[in-house]
């Protein structure tokens, strides 16, 4: 928050305007503030801690937050301008009926929008896709449940969103390098399929902890829905799938093109984690990505390794 105040106070100077107790009250209010308010519902819950500030403050300093880029805002489809503390590019999808809305991350769609722009000669600006729907329990006549949506809630439900993906590819590397020790029988390539199930399975207990302990910490995790959206069929294509196919595979094709298959899967990995930890805009996010990818990138260089001591093997 001290950040937000230090470029708030800045941007009011380069506009000759005194960062008076009623705009430090408001800017408190609305950092701290849950969902998305319009500026009738700022100006009320300001008032309960500052009575003597009016709704022009309140709209004026909204105004000002947009301008150097502490607040988005948007129509939320009902005619009202509605504002959120600018944490990082996010999108929604809004209930009509009830306005509850649902903040979600996709690189891939950054990447397309920022396509499109380019492709029309556009130079990339700020973005934001805004879908109108209705939720279910508006379409169920009951009572909408309520989202956390603090800045430190958002945090915690990217880190498990970013956790359950780094699981899903430590499960699908622990898989093949288990089948594939089984049925090889080269010991440079043995060896080495070995320490990476055995590196994998370790990485894997770290993950799984440290997503049990997330949830443990925030009982409220477990009903939240994803945030952070991948593409989850480029990261189920990693890793051949499979028990049978994967010894069948190893058997037919020899350790040597083993080795190849597991370096083109690591790579594809590498490729994986390195692509969001470029892409997505949050601290711990891009922390769990770029270690994975550095961790990938090391698999790699110890498979290819062995394939050239096997290489070196056949030549001599």
């Amino acid at each position: 928050m001290q950040d937000a105040i230090e470029t708030f106070e800045n941007y009011l100077r380069t506009k000759n305007l005194k960062h008076s107790k009623p705009r430090r009250d408001i800017l408190d209010v609305f950092l701290g503030s849950q969902g998305h308010l319009s500026a009738q519902e700022l100006y009320d819950q300001v008032k309960q801690i500052n009575s003597r500030v009016g709704f022009a403050t309140v709209y004026r300093t909204l105004k000002l937050l947009e301008e150097c880029g502490l607040a988005r805002s948007m129509d939320y489809g009902d005619g009202t301008q509605r504002y959120e503390p600018d944490r990082f590019q996010h999108h929604h999808i809004i209930c009509t009926a009830c306005n509850r809305t649902v903040e979600f991350l996709s690189p891939e769609l950054e990447a397309l929008l920022q396509n499109v722009q380019a492709s029309h000669d556009y130079i990339p600006q700020a973005h934001a896709v805004r879908i109108l729907s209705v939720c279910q329990d508006c379409t169920q006549a009951t009572p909408p449940s309520g989202r956390h949506s603090t800045e430190k809630d958002l945090e915690t439900i990217l880190s498990r969103d970013a956790l359950e993906v780094a699981i899903a590819n430590e499960e699908q590397g622990l898989h093949f390098y288990t089948n594939a020790v089984e049925v090889t029988v080269d010991e440079i390539a043995k060896s080495v399929f070995s320490n990476l199930a055995e590196d994998e399975a370790q990485h894997l207990a770290a993950l799984q902890q440290e997503y049990n302990d997330l949830r443990h910490a925030h009982s409220w995790l477990d009903d939240e829905p994803s945030l952070l959206y991948f593409d989850y069929e480029r990261l189920r294509g990693i890793f051949p799938k499979g028990n049978e196919n994967i010894r069948h595979i190893v058997q037919l094709i020899g350790a040597a093109e083993a080795l190849k298959l597991a370096m083109d899967a690591e790579r594809r990995s590498q490729e994986f984690f390195s692509y969001y930890a470029n892409r997505v805009e949050y601290a711990k996010g891009r922390e769990i990505f770029a270690k994975f990818a550095q961790e990938e990138e090391h698999h790699l260089q110890l498979i290819h390794d062995a394939y050239r001591a096997i290489q070196a093997q056949s030549e001599s």
